[in-house]
């Protein structure tokens, strides 16, 4: 495996962590709109209800920040390559470094 399809790998492994992060987080979702549903119907609380609207407003940020990170790591462009995998300052010559030897 060389480099590049390693870097693949991992960034595809990452981006599916974030997705399943993001369904995660999708999850508690229904349990805050039926918090709202409570607080604003029947309590008639104006703090928790709009405590419990900038929770759900965090849950969304959270998840769309969670979605766009999976859709960088799923595309693997050179910055994310350079970000899990850097060039070495002093690597060994390769093959393709060393000097043409003379015939």
């Amino acid at each position: 495996m060389n480099r590049e399809e390693a870097v693949l790998l991992v960034s595809r492994a990452l981006a599916c962590i974030q997705a399943v992060t993001a369904l995660l987080e999708a999850s508690y979702l229904p349990e805050r709109l039926v918090s709202l549903h409570h607080y604003h119907l029947q309590l008639r609380s104006e703090y928790l209800t709009s405590y419990e609207q900038v929770q759900i407003a965090f849950y969304f940020g959270r998840i769309a920040f969670l979605l766009f990170l999976t859709f960088v790591f799923w595309n693997c462009g050179p910055r994310i390559a350079h970000f899990l995998l850097p060039e070495r300052k002093n690597s060994p010559p390769t093959a393709k470094d060393a000097p043409a030897e003379p015939s």
